[in-house]
């Protein structure tokens, strides 16, 4: 009995240790004590802060009332705010306004006590601020980056401002806007925030009965939404209205409501923005480009092409369906392929050539195909093969020519993907807003050309120009395969970003890979502090 006795007080000893402190919260319900007072209290309380706020962002706190005084930047009593307060506390619902998804904010409603909300408000214009200044994702790791705050200096700047216009300006101003492009899209995303209606409904087009029975009916209602029309109704209206959003999302000038549109109607805008604030933060985060290189953006559909710091070619390209996606790379292409030979990939081989080889032989000839065995390029005769046996075990090569899938011409470079850039004999998919249709590869639209650029900048700095790029047109007549050394590879940078900007105004493309929803769902479940209550 004696051991049982000794046995449970170790364990009510163990449990007392592990056992949290309690928090005394009277002090913030005593009337008779000013908010200074509170404000001062709760911040010389290691176990009441702790709970609430990082070791930083409990540093900066105690700096800056210290600084003021613990002077209430909120209110004034624990029902009245001050204008300042009224601007901070409005700062996390117009936090996308900026580039700050609102998850990212420590949550303000009604319920929280007035010192609750001052200090949180202050934690959260001090995210704003860094956040803006250097970014809120890692996109290596796929994680939240740990957001520094601010200095006091720069908190005490910001709320010296005294009109709405001059604060804003100042957020905005924390990014790199010397970056033009970084710029353009932080004013494009600030515009549209204060222009359009922020909606937070998000449909599912596959599965939401309204949209299925009605596409026009639901067209009309989100159009609504998003404030792209008002109350009324006239099919002009309907139209205008349709065209504008189209136009804004990168779709076609067409009145059908196909899969696409819908698609884009079922996003809110607050999604959308929040798709825009991951755009901008790839852009603020991104390293210098360098003088001259290749850049592809999946979403947009675009090949851009820089040289001595200027663009100097746009080309639309088809990139891969999704089920078959383009990768984001980076590399360095260092050969210009004339007439590609194309080495199948062994999924197409498996999914797509032999099951009609196993029902027609000749469908090999046809397409100009190279039968051969692996790790041997000797051609093999399809009509010595007994078919009906089904057999595998094969490469296939597609002979140079204008049936190349590869087209006439391969910009080559190294990549674990096996993917490149290249011609296509399917001109006609250029045409098309959405150009998700490949394997994984990128076809470029006018690709001699892009080739004609590239060799007439590699000849800067040659003492004999062995390549002028009229040559290239000479060689494509000529039909031959043949490879062209860069003298100086270009660097080329695939990516995907959804969100861009055209004359200070955004485009939101479809996010046709889903790969930035992955990225806000990972910001939804970040988990925020429990509140204090009243």
């Amino acid at each position: 009995m004696r051991f049982l006795i000794v046995l449970f007080s170790i364990v009510v000893f163990a449990v007392s240790c592990t056992r949290q402190p309690e928090i005394n919260f009277n002090f913030l319900k005593d009337a008779s004590l000013s908010i200074s007072t509170k404000l001062q209290r709760y911040l010389e309380s290691d176990s009441l802060l702790k709970t609430r706020f990082s070791a930083d962002e409990i540093k900066l706190l105690r700096a800056y009332y210290e600084q003021v005084d613990f002077e209430p930047t909120i209110a004034s009593t624990d029902s009245t705010l001050l204008k300042k307060g009224k601007v901070l506390t409005a700062l996390v619902n117009e936090s996308l306004a900026f580039g700050v998804p609102k998850e990212l904010c420590l949550p303000l409603n009604d319920s929280l006590h007035p010192v609750e909300v001052e200090l949180r408000s202050i934690v959260n214009l001090s995210r704003i601020l860094s956040i803006v200044k250097h970014g809120f994702f890692d996109y290596t790791t796929k994680q939240s980056k740990a957001v520094q705050p601010v200095d006091v200096s720069i908190l005490k700047r910001f709320l010296s401002k005294k009109l709405k216009k001059d604060r804003d300006e100042f957020i905005i101003n924390q990014g790199p806007v010397s970056d033009t492009n970084y710029r353009f899209i932080a004013e494009g995303i600030y515009k549209f925030a204060n222009d359009y209606t922020i909606d937070t409904l998000n449909y599912n087009p596959k599965k939401d009965k309204e949209i299925k029975e009605n596409a026009k009916a639901f067209a009309i209602k989100s159009l609504r939404a998003k404030g792209y029309m008002n109350s009324s109704y006239s099919a002009e209206l309907f139209q205008h209205a349709l065209l504008e959003f189209k136009t804004d999302n990168g779709l076609d000038s067409t009145y059908e409501l196909n899969e696409y549109t819908i698609e884009a109607l079922a996003e809110s805008n607050k999604h959308r923005l929040t798709r825009a604030a991951i755009s901008l933060d790839k852009v603020r985060q991104h390293a210098p480009y360098g003088p001259r290189y290749v850049r592809i953006n999946i979403p947009e559909y675009n090949l851009y092409f820089y040289a001595n710091d200027s663009l100097k070619a746009i080309h639309r390209i088809v990139v891969g369906k999704r089920n078959t996606q383009t990768p984001e790379l980076v590399s360095e292409i260092r050969t210009i392929i004339i007439y590609p030979y194309w080495k199948v990939p062994a999924s197409i081989i498996k999914k797509e050539i032999m099951p009609e080889v196993y029902k027609n032989p000749s469908y090999l000839a046809k397409h100009h195909y190279k039968l051969c065995r692996f790790n041997d390029t000797t051609r093999i005769n399809p009509s010595s093969i007994n078919w009906s046996k089904r057999p595998s075990g094969f490469n296939i090569i597609q002979m140079p020519g204008i049936w190349n899938s590869l087209g006439v011409i391969k910009f080559e470079f190294l990549s674990n993907h096996s993917v490149y850039v290249h011609d296509t004999p399917q001109k006609a998919l250029f045409n098309r807003k959405i150009r998700s249709f490949s394997h994984g590869c990128m076809r470029c639209q006018y690709p001699v050309e892009l080739g004609k650029k590239m060799l007439e900048y590699d000849q800067e700095g040659r003492r004999k120009k062995s390549m002028p790029a009229d040559t290239l047109d000479s060689l494509v007549r000529i039909g031959d395969h043949k490879a062209i050394a860069l003298k100086t590879r270009i660097p080329i940078f695939v990516e995907y970003q959804t969100v861009t900007t055209h004359q200070k105004r955004l485009t939101f493309h479809l996010d046709i890979y889903f790969r930035e929803e992955e990225i806000i769902r990972i910001l939804s479940q970040k988990k925020h502090i429990k509140p204090i209550s009243k």
